[in-house]
């Protein structure tokens, strides 16, 4: 046992200690040069490497100065990601269901991990029956708590957990976090009382989908894997190989017995997208695992992702380069538009490039 407790400052997510640092530090001092000088501070790099997703997701500028949306967050007791998934929400009138998707991720997982294989099982299935074909953990999520829900209020909540693997104090967590999370955004003025902006309003599209999943796009940024159809693997940005981790519901093909040594090429070619977003990468013995995964089409990651503001270059014609296709048809369903035609390329970031139908580009001109 540690003679001392570790400092808070190693304990928290980085990159809402960098920015709550931004509030406190003198103008003009790095928040790097700010946060060494603690007595325990955190490695350097990693503070970079924190600072540098901060831009990413339009919270701080080049300069390291906080942006509009860098001063929002710093309002949310969340980490960055999710506090921007939450406006985006607010936003995009679907608040509800990403509050309460929200909240889970911050939480640990409220599923329960049984010790015995054949409950493992019995978990996974129960996981299953919560995605509604929607390939996505994100809806697990969303369902199970809603369904907790209706069991509380019928009386039954205790006997609900038990059946579905379900952990009872982490569902009240959740509660407590979305009366926080509602009451600061009230607050703050995205929800109001009455009028425009109230709690209705804020809510009319949260029966969408579509909707609900384009602000977990915007919110997870940058954390997607495309699916490369040849090799049938899972690439990143930074890694040539990811897994998705045993406890997704998409690491599992559907309605189909694989062996599980075949497990994940199955599950992987069974997608019917080419995009996945995550919460979270984890590395095992050199392997690359993501938690927590949905599947979306190329046209919401054109629309959510990469900075605010494209460079002026960002759009380049050619008619023969790599990427996603996203056809000006396209919709968020689980289908794609495969057909070739002349195209343009969208370069979000340095590794998100996108192609474009000729008429997409010329309504976006």
């Amino acid at each position: 046992m540690l003679e001392f407790q570790t400092p808070e400052l190693l304990r928290m997510p980085l990159q809402e200690l960098c920015l709550h640092t931004k509030l406190l530090a003198p103008i003009n001092c790095p928040v790097v040069d700010f946060l060494m000088k603690a007595p325990d501070p955190p490695p350097a790099l990693i503070v970079k490497n924190a600072l540098q997703m901060l831009k990413s997701i339009d919270a701080m500028d080049p300069w390291e100065d906080l942006t509009e949306l860098g001063y929002h967050l710093t309002e949310l007791p969340l980490e960055p990601h999710l506090g921007k998934m939450l406006l985006c929400a607010v936003v995009l009138k679907c608040l509800d269901p990403v509050l309460t998707i929200a909240c889970a991720l911050a939480c640990q997982d409220p599923f329960v991990l049984p010790t015995l294989a054949s409950q493992k099982r019995a978990a996974m299935l129960c996981r299953k029956c919560f995605t509604a074909g929607t390939f996505s953990d994100h809806m697990v999520l969303l369902r199970a708590f809603q369904a907790w829900q209706k069991a509380r209020s019928d009386g039954w909540e205790r006997a609900f957990c038990e059946k579905n693997f379900l952990s009872q104090a982490t569902m009240q967590i959740i509660v407590g976090m979305r009366t926080q999370l509602l009451g600061q955004l009230r607050a703050s003025g995205f929800v109001r009382a009455r009028g425009g902006a109230d709690i209705r309003d804020v809510n009319a599209n949260s029966e969408n989908w579509a909707v609900v999943k384009a602000a977990l796009v915007a919110g997870m940024y940058p954390s997607l894997v495309h699916v490369d159809r040849e090799s049938l693997v899972l690439t990143a940005s930074k890694e040539k190989k990811v897994r998705l981790h045993p406890t997704s519901v998409l690491s599992q093909p559907q309605y189909k017995k694989i062996p599980p040594v075949n497990g994940q090429t199955a599950a992987v070619q069974a997608l019917p997208t080419d995009w996945l977003i995550y919460d979270e990468m984890t590395r095992a013995h050199r392997i690359a695992n993501i938690r927590c995964c949905s599947v979306v089409t190329p046209v919401t990651v054109a629309l959510f992702c990469g900075p605010a503001r494209l460079p002026s270059n960002a759009l380049q014609a050619s008619s023969s380069c790599q990427g996603d296709k996203v056809s000006s048809d396209s919709s968020d369903s689980e289908t794609e538009d495969r057909t070739t035609s002349n195209v343009s390329l969208l370069k979000l970031d340095e590794w998100l490039h996108l192609k474009l139908d000729s008429e997409v580009c010329n309504l976006s001109l």
